[in-house]
């Protein structure tokens, strides 16, 4: 069976705490059965909604919308790093020092909601796995309300655009934290040995169904 990495973009689905000590997560464990399941099947999972949508069809003009407030021309990297033992990726954008990823609310009430709380912990993860991966010790996560496509509100036209781009543009800053890494290596191990015991028990079932049915 491959060995369990985790992606950076999914690391908060792994964190959550388990109710008992030791264990881990029904959000983590729903994880890793469909990462199991996805590889013994050889099926990639398409991830699909209208919220998802928008955020991949304006992942570049919120890149320019960055460039336009760094005062740096920014370009979308698409190099995938999966050389780390615990973590694979691809950040939005990398510069000398820093690790830029980019996020494009719904509408302006999630807008507002993102900006006016704390950090959202799994972009936080995210975050520390890209400048993991990457060596950057910095990192900024850009949250930009941009018009939403028709591809992805049923061809409904909703425009932010008329509103000043300075109220729709907000980032949060982030130093790298060895802990959080540690923290994120340590789960990944309990992963791993979740998995191979979920791979023995699949295995037993599915070979003692074939010798009793032959």
């Amino acid at each position: 069976m491959q060995q369990f990495k985790i992606r950076a973009s999914a690391i908060g689905e792994i964190m959550g705490n388990a109710k008992k000590a030791g264990e881990l997560s029904a959000t983590c464990i729903t994880y890793l059965k469909k990462w199991y399941a996805n590889r013994a099947y050889q099926y990639k999972e398409d991830i699909s909604s209208k919220y998802f949508t928008k955020g991949n069809l304006c992942e570049c003009e919120a890149i320019a919308v960055c460039s336009i407030f760094f005062g740096e021309l920014f370009e979308k990297n698409d190099e995938y790093f999966s050389e780390h033992p615990f973590i694979e990726g691809t950040p939005d954008v990398l510069t000398e020092n820093l690790v830029i990823d980019t996020k494009c609310p719904w509408d302006g009430a999630t807008f507002l909601d993102a900006i006016t709380n704390d950090i959202d912990k799994d972009y936080e993860f995210q975050l520390h796995g890209y400048m993991e991966l990457t060596g950057r010790k910095e990192a900024k996560l850009c949250y930009v309300l941009l018009d939403t496509p028709k591809e992805c509100n049923y061809g409904k036209e909703v425009i932010f655009s008329n509103v000043d781009i300075e109220k729709r543009f907000f980032s949060f800053y982030l130093q790298y934290d060895s802990n959080i890494i540690k923290a994120i290596e340590e789960k990944v191990n309990k992963c791993r040995e979740w998995l191979d015991i979920y791979h023995e028990t699949v295995t037993s079932l599915l070979s003692l169904n074939y010798e009793n049915d032959i």
